[in-house]
Parts: structure tokens; sequence; C-alpha cells
């Protein structure tokens, strides 16, 4: 299978803030030529920021001219194995002791949010005291009885860590302890006593507006955290309906408020961008194309590389040739006989067309399966099976007539003698760049073979990029869904 992967590079430093700088001193254990690394989280991904090399009494001194951005920060062992969490924001002087056993924080001096974490940590220990034996009790429980006893118990600890965190957010709304405390707060969806469908969706948008409690998503405090991605990713998942429409609204809601700060701004910016421009789930690279059209065209992401900005431009170009709903981009090309055939020409109520390769080793299992179905259903019911060389070997002539040798005898091989096949030659394609024409391979996004399509009678793209087996699924159900409206 050839396949090519487009990936758009971000690049965000780990930002400073001018100021007086930073000095965390850190006593651990002498251990002769070794250091202790400061790291930092952004997102999911933890990063080494600043390196300290440990003295004879085992202290090492982390500093820096510039103050950092607040966040949640690490402690790295010199194996880099284990490391210890510490907050740090407005207070940047502070010392720290470390337990050169367990690895795990003494005590921290100077640090007002450090002391808060401890506190919370210690009444999680107590809460928590049990929780190894209520997971083994747990994992051995026979009945229902018993796993909802142990279950009770776990509650009633998640309980009581939840109100120690609610009632620390009262005492404290404006510690950096307290933001990831409202980032760790589970959204509660309930329907329960809903008597109707608007009670129903009352309840959906009450879980909606749980997420983002005094969030400012201005605040590049979030990217020091992995909880920030974490909840926005359940964010997107389960509290954004998943079309297009409800995307792009949402997704301008927090690019909208994020300007006031250009990391954040950069941020969503670049994950949005990351995330549609091959997305997970058909149809939705038209939300990729709203951020390009919004975003990039009005020459508001001015930090990209060159190489990144092609990336992204060409990535929107090649994708507007083939929105799900629109018509197909025409083709027009050659048959094995030399005579020449244009899609539009091919009249049935369903055309699926494959991209493949003589030479693709994914395309020899997925051609042979699209026959197949063709022959078992697709075929009494009228639909067209277009097959088109997708590899034309450039303007390598010889190359070029190679492949389709390869071409046509795979065909005749597996006797593919009911679809309509199609190739360009050499000389079309040079036409095609010389008039500056997009070709098939732009109109179809055909970056990965085989790469299939499904399109209705009137030639609109039904599906894309799908496999044989999704191709049947789709037939069966318009069939079932044209029965069920024609008894």
């Amino acid at each position: 299978m050839k396949k090519t992967t487009l990936v758009l590079t971000i690049l965000l430093c780990c930002s400073t803030l001018f100021g007086q700088g930073y000095r965390i001193a850190v006593l651990y254990k002498p251990v002769p030529n070794s250091r202790l690394y400061l790291g930092y989280y952004f997102g999911s991904q933890k990063y080494v920021l600043d390196s300290a090399l440990l003295n004879a009494k085992g202290e090492a001194v982390f500093t820096g001219a510039e103050k950092l951005t607040g966040g949640l920060y690490i402690v790295v062992d010199p194996q880099k194995k284990t490391f210890v969490d510490i907050l740090i924001d407005k207070e940047q002087e502070f010392n720290v002791s470390i337990d050169s056993t367990a690895f795990t924080i003494i005590s921290i001096k100077g640090s007002k949010e450090n002391d808060y974490l401890k506190k919370y940590k210690d009444a999680s220990a107590l809460y928590y005291s049990n929780y190894p034996q209520l997971m083994n009790d747990l994992a051995i429980a026979k009945t229902k009885q018993d796993s909802a006893v142990v279950q009770r118990k776990l509650n009633e600890a998640n309980v009581k860590a939840q109100q120690w965190r609610d009632s620390f957010i009262t005492a404290q709304p404006d510690a950096y302890l307290s933001l990831l405390f409202r980032l760790l707060k589970e959204p509660v969806y309930s329907a329960a006593g809903a008597k109707n469908k608007q009670d129903s969706v009352n309840a959906f948008y009450n879980y909606k507006k749980q997420f983002w409690p005094n969030i400012s998503f201005a605040d590049e405090r979030l990217l020091r955290t992995p909880m920030f991605e974490q909840r926005l990713n359940r964010y997107m998942e389960t509290a954004v309906i998943r079309e297009p429409d409800s995307i792009k609204l949402e997704l301008d809601k927090f690019i909208l408020y994020s300007r006031t700060n250009k990391t954040m701004f950069r941020y969503f910016i670049n994950r949005f961008t990351n995330e549609y421009m091959n997305p997970k789930y058909m149809g939705l690279d038209v939300v990729f194309l709203h951020l390009f059209e919004k975003y990039y065209i009005t020459n508001q992401v001015d930090w990209l590389e060159k190489k990144d900005r092609d990336l992204v431009f060409n990535r929107a170009y090649n994708m507007y040739g083939n929105i799900l709903g629109e018509p197909a981009a025409e083709l027009n090309l050659l048959d094995t006989l030399n005579r020449k055939v244009n899609l539009y020409s091919i009249k049935s109520p369903y055309t699926v067309v494959i991209f493949w390769d003589p030479d693709c080793g994914h395309c020899k299992e997925q051609v042979p399966k699209v026959d197949s179905l063709y022959r078992a259903s697709w075929k009494k019911q009228g639909v067209k099976v277009v097959g088109v060389l997708s590899d034309g070997a450039g303007d390598d002539e010889a190359k070029a007539k190679d492949i389709q040798k390869k071409w046509t005898e795979y065909i005749r091989s597996q006797q593919l003698n009911d679809w309509v096949h199609l190739y360009q030659t050499t000389a079309m394609r040079k036409a095609e760049q010389a008039s500056q024409t997009p070709g098939f391979r732009q109109a179809y996004d055909v970056f990965q073979t085989p790469t299939i399509y499904l399109l209705d009678e009137q030639k609109r793209i039904v599906a894309k990029k799908i496999n044989p087996e999704q191709v049947d699924e789709l037939l069966q159900f318009r069939k079932n869904n044209q029965t069920s409206k024609h008894p």
C-alpha cells in the first residue's frame, strides 16, 4: 500500500515570562556526576526544561533569568525513571526536599501552592488508605451484592476527596490548584425523571455547561497540565454533536476566547488543524476547510514555517473537490482499449470508484473483495464499478508502460470483466500539468491506495475512503431505506 502521511509540525516553546526569573533548590542525596531534571507537561506529554548538577551535599538548584509559565512541573531523578509533581505559579523561588529512597516529596518551603498540594495529597492518602485492599476485594467479589458493598466504599472515598477539592476552590478560588481541581471535577449527566424530549435536551445542555466552570481559554497555564487536554478530548467526544456545523461553532468559540493570549490562540488553531486535516470520521474534513478559510486565508496564522504552511494549503486544495454530498469530479480517461471514457457517461443508480495499483499489496486484498461483492449483490442492483489505475509513473514513459502492462494482466487474471477500467497516459498527465488543471489524484484526494468512493445516480459523493464492506453496508442501508419509504 502506498500512503502519503501528512503531519503538521507544531512547535510551541516552553513559554517564559519576563521578571525576576526562577530558583528552585532541591535537596536529594549526593550522587557523583549526576543531575536532577526539571520538566513540564504540555498536554499529555512531558518534556525536560532544565537540569542541575547534584553537589556534594546532594543539592541541585534550577535557575533561570525569566519566570516560568505557571503549571504542573516535575522533578525527575538522575536515571529519568521516577518523578514528583510540583506546582509553579507566582512563587518561583522555593526549596524542595525529596526522600532519596522513595523519591517522594518530604517538604517544600516558600511556596503556598505546593503547601496546598501537600495538604490535598495528605488528605487523599487518608481517604484512600484502604484503596489497594478495596480493589482486591472488588476483584475477588463473587456476587453483585459483594461488588456493590466495595463500590460503595470506593464512592465514599471519591465523595470525600471531591468535597475537599470543592471546599478548597471556595476558599482559594484564584489558586492554581483550584484551576486543576476545576479540571478534575467530572461533569454529571442525569436524565432521570425526564418526561419528554425537551427534558432530555435540557439534561444534555446541563451536562455540557459543567465542563468549563470559571475557566479562561486565554490562560496558558492550562497547557501545563495533562488534565486540560484530557478534558477537551472528552468534551469534544461527549458534549458536542458530531455534525460539521456544531463542531465549527465550538472550535470558533475556543479560538475566539483564546485570542488575548498568543500561545493559547496558536494552540487551539494548531490542534484543531491537525485533528481535522485527517479527521477520524468521514465528512468532518469540511471542518478543516472552515478553519482554512476563516484563519489561514485571512492571514491570521502567521507562525508556520513555509513547509507547514504549504502542507496546510495543499491539503485544503485536495479536499475541495471531494466534499460529501457534492458532485464528484469528472474523470476523462482511457479504457483498456484506449477509448475515451468520462465518468458522467456511465449511467447507474450507484457507482463505486476504486483507485488502485497492481503493485499495491493492500489493493490485491481489496480489489477481489470489491469484485466478489459486486458479483454477489451489487450487479443485481445496477451498480457499476469503475477501477482507475492510480500510479501513472509520473513522466517516466517506460515505467508507465510497464505498470499498465501489469495492470491489464491483473485485470485479466482476476477476470474483472464487468468493471469499467480507466487509466491516464503520461501525455495526458503532462497536458494537465501544462494547463494547471487539477488531476484526478488531487480531485479525489488519492494519496493512498486503494481509495474507494461511492457515488449516487447524479454522481454525488455518498461516501469516500471506505472499505468494500462499508460500501456494501451503505448500499444495503439505502436499499432498505428506499423500500421502507415505498412499500
